[in-house]
């Protein structure tokens, strides 16, 4: 009898990613293969470094009836909209094992015009619309599992997001479930007022700044400023972080490892500056001081009905820390770029990203056909004349598989292609087709529009100054 083998494997696959932002283009399309594992006819378990299965054809339809409204009263009007993608693989074993697959399949963050205002209840929700379509095989529905991880970038990035997808706590070296967190509670004006800010700070658009200098401690602090919403480095090195504010506000500063080794020492400034010579009276004492876990912190804001696990959850909160990206990280300073200390909930977690898991198994050398279908929202320019959405879906990762033969697409809509990546789309009486033999060189990038020549208007010349829309700037 033959040695079973044993070796680990990671292999990509084919499928889908779509991210949204109303005013900025953050629609983007990838896909993973998570894991795989054969087994043979003698029952061996057999790993290799390369994944056998291949893709005899891709057909990707597109069902775009209708595009999506930028604002939605109701989640219910929000759900009613219709458009998807799905992605049809027939995949091929050519080999002698019958292999199990698990994939995952990620389908973007929930969309800006998903949180809707509840007046009955005063509060924001979001429509959770990762239930809405099946993934078949063979026409059969299969079960799958909603997956949570934070985007690690404005595009879904496969290297770095698929590496957070864990069945377990991530392990960080300073992140750690005990890692010791100190959460210090200060309050602008003095506890009993005693200190508040005077009148020089300036109108209602001018509030006054409350700021700190730190030079970056020794590495066993990093300090989250959740608050922070101006920095200047000094000529020194030091850093100056502050916080627009107002008498009676309280700010909230968090020391990740040790406890901060001396109190922090506020100043104010005048008009919402933050530089020398602006600063102004004003007092920030500390009220409270709270000692926690990093495991506790990070589960302060959780509950169940958000439908994540708390392994997802986890994760996604330590990857706000560990990659931060905006974060002053040579200060060991972190801003809140994922919105963990967002009044509204609902914007952390409109930053995560949504993926199917699921298994496939095929026999040796049995052909299976995949569909995976899921919701899809375009990016949204209103400055064009009527408006234009954008719609990105990248292909480069099914490059990956053992063998890639054929891929069809297909537009369902009633809109006008404006622009495409990929040259050669056939108009019919449906929309568009396009058909080819292997992959395209490039990704696919497609705008659709009512008009099939959309102006986009000329910004107004004010004062000898072009005038851009704020969303512009």
């Amino acid at each position: 009898m033959k040695k079973s083998k044993l070796k680990r494997l990671v292999c990509l696959t084919a499928l889908t990613a779509l991210i949204l932002s109303a005013f900025s283009i953050k629609v983007s399309a990838n896909s993973a293969q998570w894991h795989w594992s054969g087994v043979s006819s003698t029952g061996a378990m057999v790993f290799d470094e390369d994944c056998p299965i291949q893709v005899e054809k891709e057909i990707l339809t597109f069902d775009i009836p209708r595009f999506p409204s930028n604002y939605y009263a109701t989640a219910e009007e929000f759900l009613a909209y219709d458009a998807k993608v799905s992605a049809e693989y027939t995949f091929y074993n050519p080999s002698d094992l019958t292999i199990t697959a698990t994939l995952a399949f990620p389908f973007g963050n929930q969309p800006d015009y998903a949180n809707t205002y509840n007046e009955q209840t005063g509060e924001y929700e979001t429509a959770t619309d990762a239930e809405k379509y099946d993934i078949t095989v063979n026409g059969e529905p299969v079960n799958k599992k909603i997956r949570y991880t934070l985007k690690t970038n404005s595009q879904f990035n496969l290297e770095g997001d698929l590496k957070n997808l864990q069945n377990e706590y991530i392990i960080h070296s300073f992140y750690t479930p005990n890692t010791t967190v100190t959460k210090y509670t200060y309050v602008v004006g003095g506890e009993n007022k005693e200190g508040l800010i005077g009148s020089e700070v300036g109108n209602y658009y001018t509030a006054a700044t409350a700021g700190f200098d730190w030079n970056g401690g020794d590495g066993k602090t990093k300090i989250y400023f959740p608050h922070c919403s101006s920095y200047h480095l000094q000529n020194n090195g030091v850093g100056r972080f502050g916080a627009f504010v107002r008498n009676g506000n309280h700010i909230t500063i968090y020391a990740f490892g040790e406890p901060l080794s001396e109190p922090i020492t506020w100043q104010c400034y005048k008009n919402g500056g933050m530089k020398n010579g602006e600063e102004i009276f004003g007092l920030v004492s500390l009220i409270s001081t709270q000692t926690t876990t990093f495991e506790s912190f990070a589960f302060e804001k959780y509950s169940e009905d958000f439908g994540i696990s708390r392994v997802d959850w986890y994760n996604a909160v330590l990857c706000s820390f560990k990659d931060n990206i905006n974060g002053k990280t040579n200060l060991n300073v972190i801003e809140d770029y994922a919105e963990l200390n967002s009044p509204y909930i609902e914007r952390f977690i409109s930053n995560l990203m949504r993926w199917y898991e699921y298994e496939i198994t095929i026999l040796p050398k049995q052909t299976i056909v995949n569909c995976v279908t899921a919701p899809i929202y375009p990016s949204i320019d209103l400055s064009y004349k009527p408006g234009i959405y954008k719609y990105v879906y990248l292909l480069s990762p099914a490059s990956t598989w053992a063998g890639f033969k054929e891929i069809e697409i297909i537009i369902n809509t009633p809109y006008y292609i404006t622009e495409s990546t990929i040259k050669g789309f056939n108009k019919t009486e449906n929309g568009y087709t396009y058909k080819q033999n292997g992959l395209p060189t490039c990704e696919l990038e497609f705008t659709l529009c009512t008009d099939p020549n959309p102006k986009k208007p000329t910004p107004p010349n004010i004062d000898g100054c072009r005038f851009f829309n704020l969303f512009n700037w």
